[in-house]
């Protein structure tokens, strides 16, 4: 009922990405397997969160559950200055990504394991570092810094299911569509989508189940609905749209297109012929000598008409992954002053 990596690590891939339903074990036995690599083996692991308070919160009752399980009953597990032990000997690390970055001349030659708890954001409670995918660059930094040229280093991503074109993913060129399989091998990356029907049939008879059986809540946190992935605003471009102007945004070019019988627009990854003019700039990185900053245009009627669809939501978008990419960004257009 409860997930262990054995089966998705046979796959032998460098990353390894487990999603699934909330409280279905994923931490559980990730943590119990590198433990027990330990025991056997003497390999070490790293464990991370994004950010250094995340951190501080979970490292005290870590080992917690699996104690209570009955697991490691013999053996002294702790967490000190920032370590792990076993039986008191150093059995690993714990790193914020957030801060990685300060210790990037740090050796650590017996690791073999990184368990980057919670790769995901909800976009609410947390969000990734940077703008864009600059998050992922700075997991690569680290990830080079810890394997340097072993080539045996190996990630295991935990998460729920919050967004299918998450960064991690979209950089990757991961996109998996329901039903989903539970092991999905794309290259040297595996992609595991976990969900168990025992653990389900169990969760069910809880009272907190009933409560919110019938809610979006419970089919992403038991059945892996990607509820972050909403598609009310992915549409087709319409072959009558006409090219208005292009926006570049994290280092990306998109086109907006108007339909101007029915007042609605459309962002895609597309891009007429466009004049400097009209060639817009959404922040101070994607400013260059052949486009135009936001606020230039700002007031302008074209930037105008674009501001009233967004706060009347006519703005589509030709794909999940530019919404994803997009969406929140032009919707602080309408808040630029």
């Amino acid at each position: 009922m409860w997930f262990t990596p054995h089966k998705m690590l046979t796959y032998n891939c460098l990353f390894n990405f487990v999603v699934g339903d909330r409280g279905g074990g994923k931490s559980f036995g990730t943590l119990k397997f590198v433990i027990d690599r330990f025991k056997k083996t003497g390999e070490q692991f790293i464990y991370i969160r994004r950010y250094e308070q995340e951190l501080k919160d979970s490292l005290p009752t870590i080992f917690t559950y699996l104690k209570k399980e009955g697991f490691f009953q013999e053996d002294e597990l702790e967490v000190n200055g920032g370590k792990f032990y076993c039986n008191k000997k150093l059995m690993g690390y714990a790193a914020a990504l957030s801060t990685s970055m300060k210790k990037k001349s740090t050796a650590l030659p017996d690791v073999s394991w990184i368990i980057f708890e919670e790769f995901m954001v909800d976009g609410i409670t947390s969000r990734y570092l940077g703008h864009g995918e600059q998050e992922v660059d700075v997991f690569n930094n680290f990830y080079e810094t810890i394997a340097r040229m072993r080539p045996g280093v190996r990630v295991l991503f935990i998460a729920n299911a919050f967004s299918m074109v998450n960064i991690y993913f979209t950089r990757n060129k991961i996109r998996l569509k329901p039903p989903y399989k539970t092991y999905n091998k794309i290259g040297d990356i595996m992609v595991c989508i976990w969900h168990d029907e025992d653990y389900l049939e169990a969760k069910k008879k809880t009272r907190f189940y009933q409560l919110v059986k019938d809610t979006e809540y419970a089919q992403h946190a038991y059945e892996n609905k990607f509820y972050m992935d909403s598609e009310h605003f992915v549409k087709k471009r319409p072959p009558e749209a006409e090219f208005n102007f292009a926006i570049t945004y994290m280092g990306k070019r998109y086109g907006v297109w108007a339909d101007w019988d029915n007042g609605k627009y459309y962002v895609t990854t597309k891009v007429g012929s466009v004049s400097p003019r009209k060639h817009v700039s959404l922040s101070l990185e994607d400013n260059h000598p052949n486009n135009v900053n936001i606020r230039r245009v700002k007031s302008m009627p074209f930037m105008l008409m674009f501001r009233r669809a967004v706060d009347e939501n006519n703005v589509y978008y030709d794909k999940l992954e530019t919404y994803a990419a997009l969406n929140e960004a032009v919707f602080l257009l309408r808040t630029i002053s």
